[in-house]
């Protein structure tokens, strides 16, 4: 493991299930990693209840358990120093598990471009202060996050949130740890095989249910090998041959899988809109793609970070 990980001696904390305590029985290995900025684990499992319960992962007094994209189950939590410990049930398991943990925090983003938007942009600044341990949700599991992009195509995001959790249930894999009970992402082997009308059948539309089946085919013959090696104009290319990939989901796939620091989806509704009302200071339009994606240009490597942290910030101020 690299200097900022270190082995601990495996914990044996309490654990809450079904509104009751237990002390947990198995001796997990453990290890802790110190982030390269300040995260707050609270602010990353607050995002879980904004649309609804999260069935990729269980949210627990402290702890978050959850699977990576290879299937391995962990848990993470916090300690009182900040760090961040990761435990799993192998030593191999462990080191996939901090691995893809790093990942997730978007630990490969850089900071100071992000410090030199802010000084820019004082709505990124002030973001910046009010969430000082938020990081962009960085997720590296490929075929989920162009299932989650077509789930969330055309709907707000609660019904999307809705529709998806419902193909994970139906699709998915119960794991379980701990005491805790979550589910896997269905494999694209799995779905290439389903009939678009069972898919339909969870009330997505019959045009996403064609796509879901295609995209999981795909998938499954390997269209994504290589991908997070290629450059960003590679990576989209790529993407749209897919049926129902369009840029919009390409873009969101750099920023969200391949944790790509100088992305942004600007034709997405959302962007338009934060960038419309916190960068250009307009209330009352929203302004279109172009003018969104050249007011960002400047912004570089810290377009990503900087982008979700006024899309928190929008979030905030439309749920009081």
């Amino acid at each position: 493991m690299s200097r900022n990980i270190r082995e601990v001696p495996a914990q044996t904390p309490f654990t809450t299930f079904n509104g009751n305590s237990y002390p947990t029985t198995s001796a997990l290995k453990s290890a802790v990693w110190t982030p390269q900025t300040p995260i707050d684990l609270e602010s990353v499992r607050s995002r879980h209840i904004r649309y609804g319960r999260n069935r990729l992962e269980e949210v627990t007094e402290g702890y978050i358990f959850r699977t990576t994209k290879e299937g391995v189950p962990y848990r993470l939590s916090q300690t009182d120093q900040g760090d961040i410990r990761v435990e799993a049930s192998t030593d191999q398991d462990l080191q996939d598990a901090v691995e893809e943990s790093r990942i997730r925090f978007g630990e490969g983003l850089p900071y100071s471009p992000l410090a030199e938007v802010a000084e820019r942009v004082p709505a990124v600044a002030d973001q910046l202060r009010r969430m000082p341990g938020y990081r962009v949700p960085v997720n590296p599991a490929s075929f989920e996050v162009l299932i989650s992009s077509i789930s969330a195509q055309q709907v707000n995001m609660k019904w999307a949130h809705t529709t998806l959790y419902r193909l994970i249930e139906t699709f998915g894999t119960r794991m379980e740890l701990e005491l805790m009970q979550w589910w896997r992402f269905p494999s694209p082997e799995r779905l290439a095989l389903i009939d678009p009308s069972e898919i339909s059948a969870l009330q997505y539309t019959n045009r996403k249910a064609s796509y879901i089946v295609g995209v999981a085919k795909a998938v499954a013959d390997g269209c994504l090998s290589g991908i997070e090696e290629e450059g960003n104009e590679t990576v989209i290319r790529r993407l749209v041959a897919l049926r129902g990939v369009g840029v919009w989901t390409a873009e969101w796939f750099l920023a969200r899988c391949l944790g790509r620091p100088d992305a942004v989806a600007a034709g997405d509704l959302g962007v338009r809109k934060v960038v419309s009302r916190y960068v250009m200071g307009v209330e009352d339009e929203v302004f279109p793609e172009p003018e969104v994606r050249a007011a960002v240009e400047s912004w570089g490597d810290g377009t990503n970070w900087a982008i979700h942290l006024l899309l928190e910030r929008w979030a905030e101020e439309h749920s009081r």
